[in-house]
């Protein structure tokens, strides 16, 4: 096939004195694949594999996660377990990823921090928060951060010296200091968290003042010709009240690039937006656009000479090799694109399809809940040590049931083991229920992810079959050694009086039948919000009954507020606190603080939630003379996350 190489996009360029093999770098995230506790946590060989993995799919140059310099007096944060590179003994852990990357002719730049300043969590009673000036803590507004003195902030410039030093001996090819994101030297910059009244605050001169004594006392330890690449934030974009303004606006972001350029400080810079009062800006969902990032990044990219790197909701190498043409960026800087699939560039190269990232963030949400990195549509992120699929010992037949994302893993993961693979489906189409999901306008990545899994079975050796409904007798005359059941869930319809004037969110979101005027949707879960939403997109005005004392309670944390924000954008009508009683003809009754409401509908909407389809798994382990697993919704309804995971664990181990 012949290579495409996009124009620049996969040319070779320069950082500073750092040949890269191409333009696209991978984005600094955290994934706590380290070992050890908080205070000596480090580089592990499961982290060096997921950095070799997109060394080796064509990355030019890879961040490392977030890294602190030192732990003597800024030990936070603590949760989000970052490596530490604070004395000699580390410099083996972090020379093995630097090794590993360049193999394949990849660089490698560590994403070096201060620290956390008042985004101290899980604080300890042995180190008392610092940050530039006196504040609450944002994750506990009880506990204040102190003032950090002359000594401290001379003690903070030296150490991280001293740390940059490290990395550079362990082959490390260049070093991004960590000057956005609202971490230490981000607050030192931001008017909002400094109000010190000596040399470190005050007017903007003064406030870079911590960042330039850092670049200098750095370019001592490490040379001068050594590739600095300095990350800022050209908005913090702070939630009105949180903060004496708003932060760092895009102007003073300027005059800060514009005097490291003059003193020879920085070789690119790399840009962020927002903060964690709203991440929806520094890791963007479904939800948001990167129209906010953008308008600021034009801004920027026209004042400075240096090479920029734009970080921020990038999806295909089409829109970055635009943006490149068009001067609108040097270097794109790509996450989670990354996550999803580590060879999407090799792929890109060579016109073939790479697995889309549905922008879920459910890599950022497994983080949140204190675990490792996980991804919805990449079973193998994280497990890259464990070195892949291998063929199988003995070759099995395996019949999989039903063709949604965990069942397609599933045949996949078992075909490429070199198993005999039959997919059973009972529609005429895949995907199971990513149809429902993509519905929404912002959510079309959704069908990008089905087209991918369309082809990835077009060129595999699995059996699809179509129309099929497997019954036990069907499914024993495939003769199979292990049976997959992954048929999924359906919508939950309780005995509710007057339930036959109701449809379900499934056929709404399918066009099955259609519903206009105003609507009144049950439920105010996911399914029922992004309903909501699409409904009125077509005219419709809408009412969302939910019991509980507020909507969207079954998401997740890091999507919720701009989730919110996007149904906020409906004008939906919310009733909370609020029972379904009976559907009428021309609407329901409800219970409200204990008394009976009417609100009129030209039609009802279930959004209730599902109930798992386990009828055919229950047939089969009581019929079949064979391995039988359950995977998915047809286990447990959750999420496509479970089910992918769950099917290829499954067809992995057969």
């Amino acid at each position: 096939m012949a290579r495409n190489t996009y124009g620049e996009l996969f040319k070779p360029a320069k950082i500073g004195t750092m040949e890269l093999k191409n333009r696209v770098c991978m984005a600094p995230m955290d994934y706590k694949y380290f070992s050890g506790n908080t205070e000596d946590s480090s580089m592990t060989h499961r982290q060096v594999k997921v950095f070799e993995a997109r060394a080796k799919g064509g990355c030019g140059l890879i961040f490392t996660c977030a890294t602190q310099a030192e732990q003597e007096i800024m030990p936070y944060p603590r949760d989000m377990q970052f490596p530490v590179i604070d004395r000699k003994e580390r410099i083996k852990e972090f020379a093995e990823a630097a090794d590993a990357v360049h193999v394949y002719g990849a660089k490698i730049a560590c994403e070096l921090t201060m620290g956390s300043g008042r985004y101290a969590d899980s604080v300890d009673s042995r180190w008392e928060p610092l940050a530039p000036s006196d504040c609450e803590t944002q994750y506990d507004p009880t506990i204040r951060a102190r003032a950090m003195t002359v000594p401290e902030i001379k003690h903070m410039i030296r150490t991280y010296a001293q740390a940059a030093g490290r990395l550079k001996e362990a082959g490390f090819d260049a070093l991004l200091v960590m000057g956005g994101g609202g971490y230490l030297i981000n607050q030192f910059l931001s008017p909002a968290w400094n109000q010190r009244t000596d040399e470190y605050g005050g007017n903007l001169e003064n406030r870079m003042t911590f960042l330039i004594e850092t670049l200098q006392e750095t370019k001592k330890v490490v040379g001068e010709k050594y590739p600095i690449i300095v990350s800022l934030n050209m908005d913090d974009l702070l939630p009105e009240g949180v903060a004496p303004c708003r932060g760092m606006v895009v102007e003073e972001t300027i005059a800060i690039a514009q005097k490291l350029e003059e003193l020879n400080l920085a070789d690119a810079f790399h840009l962020r937006i927002g903060n964690y009062y709203n991440q929806e800006y520094i890791v963007p969902s479904a939800y948001v656009t990167n129209a906010e990032y953008m308008k600021n990044f034009r801004k920027f990219k026209a004042a400075v000479t240096k090479p920029v790197i734009f970080e921020n909701k990038l999806d295909t190498p089409e829109e970055m090799q635009k943006l490149l043409e068009e001067g609108v960026l040097d270097f794109a800087s790509v996450g989670r694109k990354w996550i999803t699939d580590p060879e999407w560039v090799n792929k890109a190269m060579y016109g073939k399809k790479a697995c889309p990232c549905l922008r879920c963030n459910y890599c950022l949400h497994t983080l949140w809940l204190g675990k490792c990195t996980h991804c919805a549509v990449n079973p193998e992120m994280g497990y890259e040590f464990e070195g892949g699929i291998h063929p199988a010992l003995e070759k099995k037949r395996v019949t999989v049931i039903g063709a949604g994302p965990g069942g397609i893993q599933a045949a996949l993961t078992a075909a490429k083991r070199g198993h005999t693979v039959t997919l059973l489906e009972k529609e005429q189409h895949l995907g199971g229920k990513l149809d429902i999901v993509s519905a929404p306008s912002y959510k079309k990545q959704y069908q990008d992810y089905l087209a991918y899994l369309e082809d990835s079975l077009a060129h595999s050796t699995v059996e699809l079959k179509l129309g099929v409904e497997a019954t036990p007798e069907l499914v024993q005359a495939t003769n199979p050694d292990a049976v997959i059941v992954a048929t999924g869930a359906a919508p939950l319809v309780p005995p509710i009086p007057g339930i036959e004037h109701a449809v379900t969110a499934d056929t709404v979101l399918r066009g099955q039948t259609p519903v206009k005027g105003t609507v009144v949707i049950v439920g105010g879960g996911l399914v029922g919000c992004e309903t909501a939403h699409v409904l009125a997109e077509q005219g419709c005005k809408v009412h969302i009954v939910e019991m509980q004392d507020d909507v969207l309670k079954d998401t997740s944390y890091v999507t919720r507020h701009s989730q919110l924000a996007v149904l906020a954008s409906t004008g939906a009508e919310l009733h909370v606190s609020t029972r379904l009683i009976e559907i009428l003809e021309d609407g329901i009754l409800a219970e409200h603080e204990r008394k009976t409401v009417k609100i009129h509908a030209d039609a009802v909407v279930l959004a209730m939630g599902y109930r798992n389809k386990s009828t055919l798994y229950s047939d089969l382990l009581d019929t079949m003379d064979c391995e039988v697993y359950q995977i998915g919704d047809c286990r447990q309804t959750r999420k496509i996350a479970d089910a992918v995971r769950e099917g290829h664990i499954i067809a992995k181990n057969l």
